[in-house]
């Protein structure tokens, strides 16, 4: 009896303490969070108490579903809705910063905050979530926009933003937009290198699920290009703006607030202040040189289209790189000689009037590369198919540079095509009720895709074209004399690119550079012959001209047309969740994965989610606009404004959107099985 007794009062004082467990926690979180799923007691609410909700089962925790919905790309009411639906710019027009998430408070007060949570539920952490907080002296903030939901789950995102006075980079760097752009990716650069010397974006883990988890501090992995990115702005006013990520750490699944506090409230603020400020001359200077070599590319690359140029290799370029994973210069690759050149050898000027003499690729003309196997040829290519880039000082190919819509073409069995007009290569397809003047297939063959490829990149304004043997279809590239005499032409029903080139170039002013090594059928066409040797360049045009000189091309008639605009014919808003995890892949809705590996000329990440998030904001704005005027109204409204215009398909404010090229989301586009086109009158 006696043991029967102890064993209820222990079952009581069990109970009481569970009881009053919940009702702390819910004076802590309100009645609110305790409304979707019913008033809790005993075992689950102590649990509730002490771990602040969990995944019971694999089931989300009401809220966290409440708040992954929120964080969905709102969806529409009308077809006409504007566009400044975009977050709130943190800086004015006139440069200055724009407090978001009402005043804001002492950075010490978000320690002491943070302090007081230590050893709490992990969904405590909610509370510092879309707050402000003043450092520096009051020349600097701590955005904290987004608290992550789970030890394990994507890092919270943080923002820090400096004064121009504090930030101190200098008069250049906010002198235009161009020049913003390339002091933000030299701000980008320095943050990411600052955070790897210090240790500041070390993960810890340790002990498994219960032991210490998180505490790095992250921002974008820059590639050797500048590009327009969201990771780090420049306000006309010189202030900086810098977007982070900070895994907020825990034990389990409890707060372990005081590690938090000092990577918040002391190691980010030292880390801004290292990487977003100059505090020397050298430092001003250093920023100078990066915003110089950004504009001196920049005006040199504006050139091309008055001397008649459609790209331009310096003397002195690295091309070489080293290795297929590894984009930096090659340390003993040989620097570009031009010397033979002959009649490519053309001279432009640099920023402060001074002349640099080049390798100049004709406009509106078809260049030939040609060379023995591992001369060189498929490297010259390469660096100008990121010739319409920007590069870091340094990189060797600052100026190889090509026109900025230039286009690589290549061949992509079994890629999707919808509606396109590839009637100038392709005629009736035997035993198939097939109109190539309107040509749509599940399973594109090597030369059916490579014609829509040419088709799809004229649509939307190329005016420059490259192609590599090694990654083209045969059959489109070319017909021998002897193939043309087995086989009769009313026979074949593929035009070859070797009938079309010439007249792409000299009647719709598209110039092409083709890489070939293995045929000379194209010296008939060719206006420009360069041989590589040793990765050097040599002009060859005469010597391929008297060889081919006996080799007559019957002309053939011209095409009516390239392309045809084609507008999306129904809604492609994705059914599911948009989600990017590699440079050449991204999901658009539930089981709907867009393949771009045949896209050469994406070189970030960032790029392919800018992609994946504008494609839902023009799903959102589906209108009967052809495809390239709906690129061209997104062109427009990205430059006056920024890619936040994106941060609603993107999940909110992040630091990982790089802006892409037309071109490429145009491919992406036309990759997208869900997006059905029809062709316009």
């Amino acid at each position: 009896g006696e043991c029967q007794g102890e064993r209820r009062r222990t079952a009581l004082r069990r109970s009481a303490v569970l009881l009053a467990a919940a009702a702390v926690w819910s004076r802590h979180h309100g009645s609110a969070a305790l409304a979707g799923s019913g008033r809790m007691s005993g075992r689950g609410a102590y649990y509730k108490a002490k771990y602040g909700g969990g995944r019971s089962r694999g089931r989300g925790r009401p809220e966290e579903e409440s708040q992954q919905q929120q964080q969905q790309p709102p969806q529409a009411e009308s077809r006409g809705e504007e566009w400044e639906e975009r977050v709130e710019a943190l800086f004015t027009a006139s440069g200055s910063i724009r407090v978001p998430y009402g005043p804001a408070r002492d950075i010490g007060e978000l320690r002491g905050k943070l302090h007081s949570l230590e050893g709490a539920g992990y969904g405590a952490y909610r509370e510092i979530e879309r707050t402000s907080w003043s450092c520096l002296r009051g020349e600097g903030l701590v955005i904290i926009d987004r608290v992550q939901r789970d030890a394990y789950a994507a890092p919270s995102r943080v923002r820090v933003v400096v004064t121009g006075a504090k930030a101190a980079l200098g008069e250049a760097a906010a002198a235009s937009k161009a020049s913003r752009v390339a002091a933000a990716d030299w701000v980008t650069r320095r943050f990411f290198e600052e955070a790897r010397r210090s240790g500041d974006d070390a993960r810890t883990e340790t002990g498994g699920w219960g032991g210490k988890k998180g505490g790095e501090l992250r921002i974008v992995v820059p590639s050797q290009f500048v590009l327009e990115r969201t990771a780090a702005r420049i306000s006309v006013g010189g202030a900086v703006e810098a977007r982070a990520t900070a895994a907020l750490p825990a034990r389990g699944r409890s707060i372990e607030g005081r590690w938090a506090a000092d990577i918040l409230c002391s190691r980010l603020v030292a880390l801004a202040e290292r990487a977003l400020c100059c505090a020397t001359a050298a430092e001003r200077e250093a920023c100078a040189r990066h915003v110089d070599a950004v504009l001196e590319q920049q005006h040199v690359r504006a050139q091309l289209g008055p001397a008649g140029l459609c790209a331009f290799v310096a003397e002195g370029c690295v091309l070489p790189r080293r290795s297929g994973n590894d984009d930096r210069p090659m340390a003993e690759g040989a620097p570009f000689a031009v010397e033979a050149c002959g009649p490519l050898l053309v001279e432009l000027t640099r920023r402060d009037g001074s002349a640099v003499r080049g390798l100049g690729l004709p406009a509106r003309a078809v260049t030939l590369v040609c060379g023995g196997g591992f001369h060189g040829k498929s490297t010259l290519l390469q660096g100008l198919e990121v010739g319409c880039y920007d590069k870091i000082p340094g990189d060797g190919r600052e100026l190889c540079l090509s026109a900025p819509d230039v286009a690589k073409i290549r061949a992509e069995d079994g890629r999707f095509v919808s509606s396109v007009d590839v009637s100038a290569f392709l005629g009736h397809l035997p035993g198939r009720s097939v109109d190539a003047r309107d040509f749509s297939t599940l399973d594109a063959s090597g030369s059916t895709s490579q014609a829509a490829a040419i088709a799809e990149a004229l649509e939307v304004g190329a005016t420059a074209l490259l192609f590599d043997e090694d990654t083209c279809a045969t059959n489109f590239m070319i017909r021998d004399d002897r193939m043309r005499r087995l086989v009769a032409d009313d026979r074949e029903p593929i035009t070859p690119l070797v009938d079309r080139v010439a007249h792409l170039a000299k009647a719709h002013g598209v110039a092409s550079v083709l890489v070939v090594g293995g045929t000379g059928d194209f010296f008939k066409v060719a206006d420009a012959v360069l041989v590589m040797d040793t990765f050097q360049p040599r002009d060859a045009t005469a010597a391929a001209k008297k060889l081919a000189q006996d080799d007559a091309l019957a002309p053939k008639p011209p095409p009516p047309r390239y392309f045809r605009h084609r507008a999306p014919a129904a809604n492609f808003e994705p059914r599911g969740r948009v989600q990017t995890r590699a440079l050449r892949t991204f999901q658009y809705g539930d089981n709907n994965d867009v393949d771009l590996a045949a896209l050469a000329q994406l070189v970030e990440l960032g790029q392919t989610r800018a992609i994946a998030a504008a494609l839902a904001v023009l799903a959102r704005r589906h209108t009967r606009q052809h495809l390239a005027a709906m690129l061209d109204d997104l062109d427009r409204r990205l430059d006056a404004a920024d890619l936040d215009l994106l941060a609603p398909a993107n999940g909110g404010l992040a630091g990982d959107l790089a802006r892409p090229r037309k071109l490429e989301l145009a491919a992406a586009f036309n990759r997208l099985r869900s997006a059905v086109f029809s062709q316009l009158p």
